[in-house]
C-alpha cells in the first residue's frame, strides 16, 4: 500500500496512519483498581456482593450502562447516585495502583517512530483519560485523546477521531466487542487484544489477535501488507 497522495498544491504529502487504542484491558490493567472501587460502591448503594468476574466483564463499557446493570435502574438520578459512588473510590485507588500491562511504553514508542499517528479512543469522558494516562505517565505518546460523544457510542467516538485526524488508514485496537464493532462501523482494521476483558466469543474468527501487546506493532504490518482500511475513497 502506497502511503502518499497528491494535494491540490501538486506536493505530495504521506498519508496518516492511524492507531486507535482502547484504554481498559488494552494499555491500562484497570482490575488493579477498578475491582474494589466498584465492590466499595456498590456495597454503598446497597447492590449486595458482586462477584469480581462480574465486574470485570463490565469493564469497557460506559457507565451509563454499569448503572442500569448493577443497579437495574435506567433512571438519571440512580446514574448520576452510582457515578458518584464509584468516582469517590475509583479516583485514589487509581492514583495509588494504575500500572499499564508490560511492555506498553516501549511498543507505543516504537508506533511513534514508524510513524503512525497514535491515538486513545475510549468510553469514558477526556478528562478522566488525561488523568488516567498521566498516572500511567504514556501522555506524550498520543497525538489525539478521544472520548465518548454525546450519542454515548463507540463507533460514533472512532469516526469523529477519524475526521479530527484526516485519519487515511485506521486500525482499532481493543479487548472488547465494543472495539470491534466500532472498527467494522468505520471500515477500519481491528486487532483485538487477548490479555484483556473480552472473553472469545466477542472476536471473529478471522481477527488479528494479540497475545501480548509487544505483538502490535507486527500485527499492525501484517494488517497493512493485506488490506487497505480507510474511511474514505482514496
Amino acid at each position: 500500500m502506497e502511503f502518499s497522495k497528491r494535494e491540490r498544491s501538486g506536493k505530495t504529502r504521506e498519508k496518516t496512519r492511524l492507531v486507535a487504542f482502547d484504554l481498559d484491558g488494552t494499555l491500562n490493567m484497570t482490575h488493579t483498581y477498578a475491582v474494589a472501587a466498584y465492590k466499595e460502591a456498590l456495597k454503598e448503594l446497597g447492590a449486595g456482593h458482586v462477584p469480581e468476574r462480574v465486574i470485570r466483564s463490565r469493564f469497557g463499557a460506559p457507565f451509563r450502562e454499569d448503572s442500569m446493570f448493577f443497579l437495574g435502574d435506567d433512571s438519571e438520578e440512580t446514574f448520576r447516585r452510582f457515578y458518584r459512588a464509584v468516582e469517590r473510590h475509583w479516583i485514589p485507588l487509581m492514583h495509588e495502583r494504575a500500572q499499564t500491562y508490560p511492555g506498553v511504553p516501549g511498543m507505543l514508542g516504537e508506533l511513534k517512530r514508524q510513524g503512525y499517528v497514535v491515538a486513545i479512543c475510549s468510553n469514558a469522558k477526556e478528562d478522566e483519560l488525561e488523568d488516567v494516562l498521566g498516572t500511567l505517565a504514556i501522555r506524550e505518546y498520543f497525538d489525539y485523546i478521544q472520548g465518548l460523544t454525546h450519542k454515548e457510542d463507540k463507533a460514533d467516538s472512532l469516526g469523529v477521531l477519524m475526521d479530527r485526524t484526516g485519519a487515511d488508514w485506521c486500525c482499532m485496537v481493543g479487548d472488547r466487542f465494543y472495539d470491534r464493532e466500532a472498527a467494522m462501523a468505520n471500515q477500519a482494521g481491528f486487532i483485538g487484544c487477548r490479555y484483556g476483558y473480552g472473553n472469545e466469543e466477542e472476536f471473529g474468527d478471522g481477527d488479528l489477535m494479540a497475545e501480548d501487546c509487544r505483538e502490535i506493532p507486527f500485527l499492525l504490518e501484517r494488517l497493512a501488507a493485506g488490506s487497505v482500511f480507510c474511511k474514505y475513497n482514496l
